[in-house]
């Protein structure tokens, strides 16, 4: 379900995390909270001439706002620490993910007011796997919303082998052109894939049929999103089967917020750990 109300104008949160694992100190982030617009970066070790730039771009997944999960530490923040453990060197975190709404399409059109950061950026994160998905379309299967709700007898295997079908040259071209900006410089691209949020959402009233129907049209999205991604040199982060389990029909239940959209502060340790396990080539 897409529910984007958060009308700030989004902006980046640069966030540093120091190198300092003192007993007593232990990893700090400097402006992880959604609120905070724009913080300078500097580490208690002095200049960051040599630290890592974490970028990320995408949808309110990775925007984690508190609005969605009050006082939740986001996977981009908790990525960027890992990869600071894993390297040696400090992470400085731009995250340009928007919490309206966005589409693929809509990422698209404005993916070149982000070429300078994404340019210049270490480690890219992109997230921008949801509200593109049939399932949270305006008119899923070209049919009018009913009550706010799918209508449901008009959503079929053969709807979601479209919209794949649809959107896979939409993400290639994505990955392409990320890609193509850090061309020749050593850079862990990461994405990630959808977890299926409609699986024991009670306003739903789904059926046990209509649920296992969500999966027909998350988990081959999320598959789809994992090749287009793989094939442009990203590593891909595999919520579906994290969060769902591999034919996807385990509801997420405490992975998300109560509004069964938002990642919860267990699911972006899962989306976090998720990402990790791809490892931190070609930095470390």
């Amino acid at each position: 379900m897409t529910i984007d109300s958060d009308a700030r104008t989004p902006t980046a949160r640069l966030v540093c995390l120091t190198l300092l694992l003192m007993a007593t100190v232990g990893l700090t982030a400097c402006g992880s909270n959604a609120a905070t617009s724009l913080k300078s970066a500097s580490t208690s070790t002095g200049s960051t001439s040599h630290a890592l730039r974490l970028v990320a771009i995408g949808d309110s997944i990775p925007y984690n706002s508190p609005g969605d999960c009050p006082g939740c530490a986001g996977f981009v923040d908790r990525y960027a620490k890992s990869v600071q453990a894993a390297t040696g060197r400090p992470v400085r975190v731009a995250d340009l993910s928007q919490h309206n709404g966005l589409t693929l399409p809509g990422l698209l059109d404005e993916l070149g007011d982000f070429r300078d950061e994404l340019t210049a950026a270490d480690i890219i994160v992109v997230g921008i796997a949801h509200n593109s998905n049939e399932l949270d379309a305006d008119q899923p299967c070209g049919k009018p919303l009913k009550h706010d709700w799918p209508d449901w007898p008009a959503m079929n295997r053969q709807c979601a082998i479209r919209s794949v079908q649809k959107f896979r040259p939409l993400y290639d071209r994505l990955y392409a052109q990320v890609a193509a900006w850090r061309q020749g410089k050593p850079t862990i691209l990461r994405t990630i894939s959808r977890y299926n949020d409609w699986i024991g959402y009670k306003d739903a009233h789904l059926t046990r049929a209509q649920e296992r129907l969500t999966a027909e049209f998350v988990v081959p999205w999320s598959k789809m999103i994992c090749t287009s991604a793989k094939a442009h040199g990203f590593g891909c982060a595999d919520l579906s089967t994290a969060f769902n389990g591999p034919d996807g029909p385990r509801p997420s239940g405490d992975l998300v917020v109560a509004d069964h959209t938002h990642p919860s502060d267990q699911g972006n340790q899962v989306i976090t750990r998720v990402l990790a396990d791809l490892g931190y080539s070609p930095l470390a």
